[in-house]
């Protein structure tokens, strides 16, 4: 029998002995307990509002597909303008408050759309309130971060993506639901319900321990994250691999329909899927990407595993019966292993990089990476994989590789630039880089 290197790398870590519990032990007690049972809240109404926002527009409001997208459009380009400079606000007026003042915002423009009778009235009101929703993310993550350190830091913001992960999915149920009664008191209802939810996630974040703004070092000026050329390579890069959250819930359900021969409740079993080993094993995957250098690599592997589901994928094309479940089955956990590589990654590497004085900036920045990618993934998904087949399907692949593959070295990069670097993280990079040890001025370069 082959006896395994102990000195060869495992891609996820075993599971600590002694540790007995499910995924979500220990999560809505203790010094946390508030921002996760306010992720789950918000993360419940979000994922029912979400799921049925665009019908209650067309459909109730009376506008047009094409006003609606248009709206959306134009409030996500603001959200994507505005996240640095409030995350830059957040750093210096306290992450905890600004965190608080989004819900409000929130929940105050989810009751507006209630009045709105016209185009204009919508993106004033989709302004306030798509700006807040996705600028929450990087916010929060910036709360825990400064609630934590070390390991627990990982942690606590992977445990943050399986509650969310968990409220999105029962939301969108409670969505569907409303989707089925289709009727103008059912969408007052929601609204009314997502508005409130918003309201009560900011009255348990105002019950988190207030997180102190860092003092600044002397000579910073102004937005720091602006002129940290790696960290926005990185975001760029975490930016084209966020794009695989647009196939399973966009890309792949039109592909069964437009190119196979596959049952439509196999959309259903990979969606259920994906979501069970996302609960189950992101914690895990974590614990991988603890040092830049390693959530690197694990962005590296992540590209290729991302883009070697879209191969699998491609292989489906007009195939039907056992064969063509068999290769979504494959394709989809390749894709899934390759999904919670990806966000492993874009911790370790967001936050094993971000200045504690600047956590609120940092992670508005890098969340502003994948809310990009959200933005355009439906029209991209549906212009390349319905439009151009199993080319799109290539075309994919590659952006992948290309999100993927550039990590390890603009991880080495990035760490060259801090000025203090981690022992192990700074050793790690110099045996892979020079076969010396780096001077001071190299290390600073």
């Amino acid at each position: 029998m082959t006896r395994r290197d102990p000195g060869r790398r495992r891609l996820l870590p075993r599971r600590p002995s002694g540790r007995i519990g499910t995924p979500l032990s220990g999560t809505f007690s203790g010094p946390l307990a508030e921002v996760q049972l306010a992720t789950l809240v918000l993360s419940l109404g979000s994922g029912a509002w979400f799921a049925s926002w665009a019908i209650f527009f067309t459909r109730s409001v009376g506008l047009s597909a094409t006003e609606f997208g248009a709206g959306v459009t134009v409030a996500g380009v603001a959200a994507l303008v505005l996240g640095s400079p409030l995350g830059y606000l957040a750093d210096r007026v306290g992450t905890r408050e600004t965190l608080v003042c989004l819900s409000v915002l929130q929940g105050a423009a989810t009751f507006c759309y209630l009045l709105i009778s016209g185009f204009w009235g919508f993106v004033a009101v989709a302004l306030v309130a798509v700006t807040a929703q996705r600028v929450t993310p990087g916010i929060r993550v910036a709360v825990l971060a400064g609630l934590t350190s070390g390991p627990e830091r990982l942690r606590a913001i992977s445990t943050n993506r399986v509650v969310q992960h968990i409220g999105l999915t029962v939301g969108s149920a409670l969505g569907a639901g409303v989707l089925a009664l289709d009727d103008r008191a059912a969408y007052v209802a929601l609204v009314c319900l997502y508005g409130a939810l918003n309201l009560a996630a900011a009255a348990l974040t105002l019950r988190i321990a207030p997180v102190a703004p860092a003092a600044r070092s002397p000579d910073a000026r102004g937005m720091r994250v602006l002129r940290d050329r790696p960290f926005l390579l990185i975001t760029l890069l975490s930016g084209v691999l966020a794009l695989n959250w647009g196939v399973l819930d966009t890309g792949l359900p039109l592909w069964i329909v437009a190119h196979t021969k596959a049952p439509l409740w196999t959309v259903g079993m990979l969606v259920a899927g994906n979501a069970v080993a996302i609960v189950c094993f992101q914690n895990r995957a974590s614990r991988a990407a603890e040092k830049v250098p390693s959530a690197a690599r694990l962005g590296a592997y992540s590209g290729t595993a991302l883009a070697v589901a879209c191969l699998l994928f491609a292989l489906t094309y007009r195939r039907g019966g056992l064969i063509v479940i068999a290769l979504l089955l494959v394709a989809a956990a390749v894709h899934t292993f390759g999904e919670l590589l990806f966000s492993a990654s874009g911790w370790g590497l967001s936050v094993g990089l971000t200045p504690d004085e600047a956590h609120g900036e940092y992670q508005s920045t890098f969340a502003a990476g994948s809310a990009t990618a959200l933005s355009i993934a439906p029209v991209l998904m549906t212009t390349m994989l319905v439009g151009w087949g199993v080319l799109g399907w290539l075309t994919l692949a590659v952006l992948f590789l290309i999100g993927g593959l550039p990590t390890v070295p603009a991880g080495r990069w990035a760490l060259r630039t801090r000025p203090v670097l981690d022992q192990d993280a700074k050793a790690a990079t110099d045996t892979v880089e020079t076969p010396h040890t780096a001077t001071t001025a190299e290390a600073t370069a």
